[in-house]
């Protein structure tokens, strides 16, 4: 009896090993990369940008971060992944991986692979997923570029061949992330999206875009915002699968929770731009929705600031939970094998702790 008793408790606590390691097995950990813009002085023609004294000053401000701070932020972003016990199932880049605006297709080319040799020398084992952003199309040659470099990059790291544009989705684990392009008139991003979506038997759902489909500053760069039908469209198949969207373009941290008749939709708004890797504490942390963001920057384009409130007072009706701070840095979003608890993390600048902890799965309730 003594034999078959121990027997017993040995089968059931091995059938609990493999039982927890299943699980730990199917968590997941994901890095999240807002805005990068990276960028080399030698992949410009500098004739071209002549008469685009702006453009001028980004990309100085861009080829000094990239001088200064790329190889340590990337250790920084490999630690993270490849951390003992606690890896990365993937990392998600949000789009402006780079800074564009290289003045001819040779330029272009010479741009797209420099930023590929990039992430392949930042060894981080975990795969990148890259979102299309406008710098990463933006100037001569650069469409062309992005299809022949980002894209040939995007089937090695989700190691799938069959991916075609910028528009694509990838399972990892219990995790289905779906990647989206807005500038690819070809597709109808909400039905590729609603078809991806619903195909789906994952526990979690992201969409990775690089434009917010809900505005959170006062410039309101939203997706489809002069598309009013389209953009409903597009957040009613959003929240009836439930899904979290993860974008980035306006170089801010934010969360906002938006309610629809289908249900809600949590956004995250990611920033990587590192200027300066001690800014760990943000100057201001702005928690008022509404038409009052553009009174904050009076400004910016105020041609615009009436049409511009117009959509914020319609999107305040909506929205429940918001904040929003200019400080860069990265995330991380830690869901467990059932898929009911989703966690961030916000890291600032080259801070070593959260410098933000959100429950993402009960603000999505």
């Amino acid at each position: 009896m003594k034999t078959n008793a121990i027997r017993l408790l040995i089968a059931v606590l091995f059938f609990n090993i493999i039982q927890l390691t299943v699980c730990n097995a199917q968590s997941s950990k994901i890095l999240i990369l807002g805005d990068i813009h990276y960028d080399l002085a030698d992949d410009h023609d500098m004739t071209w940008l002549k008469s685009k004294p702006d453009d001028i000053r980004q990309i100085k401000e861009y080829t000094g971060n990239t001088d200064k701070n790329w190889k340590d932020f990337m250790q920084i972003i490999r630690s993270a992944a490849t951390k003992k016990g606690d890896t990365a199932a993937l990392i998600l880049q949000l789009g402006d991986l780079s800074e564009g605006l290289a003045g001819t297709p040779s330029k272009a080319r010479d741009m797209a692979s420099h930023v590929m040799a990039a992430i392949e020398d930042a060894h981080t084992r975990a795969p990148w997923l890259l979102v299309k952003g406008n710098h990463d199309i933006t100037g001569p040659g650069a469409p062309d570029a992005f299809m022949e470099y980002y894209i040939p990059m995007i089937r090695k790291q989700t190691k799938d061949n069959k991916i075609k544009s910028a528009n694509y989705s990838y399972l990892s684990g219990n995790v289905q992330i779906i990647c989206l392009d807005p500038w690819d008139k070809s597709v109808d991003i909400a039905e590729f999206l609603d078809k991806e979506l619903s195909g789906s038997k994952a526990a979690v759902k992201i969409i990775a875009i690089h434009e917010p489909v809900i505005p959170v500053t006062e410039r309101c760069w939203h997706v489809l915002r002069n598309e009013p039908e389209r953009r409903q469209k597009l957040l009613n198949v959003i929240a009836k699968n439930k899904a979290i969207v993860l974008c980035g373009h306006l170089h801010k941290y934010s969360v906002v929770k938006r309610n629809t008749d289908y249900g809600s939709i949590v956004q995250i708004m990611a920033i990587s731009v590192v200027s300066d890797r001690n800014y760990l504490v943000p100057r201001n942390v702005i928690t008022q929705y509404g038409p009052s963001l553009v009174d904050n920057v009076p400004d910016w384009e105020p041609a615009t600031a009436n049409q511009r409130k117009a959509w914020l007072s319609e999107e305040s009706k909506y929205v429940t939970f918001y904040k929003q701070t200019d400080l860069p840095g990265y995330g991380i979003l830690r869901i467990d094998a059932s898929g009911k608890s989703i966690i961030l993390e916000y890291y600032a600048a080259f801070g070593s702790k959260p410098y933000d902890i959100i429950n993402i799965s009960e603000l999505m309730k």
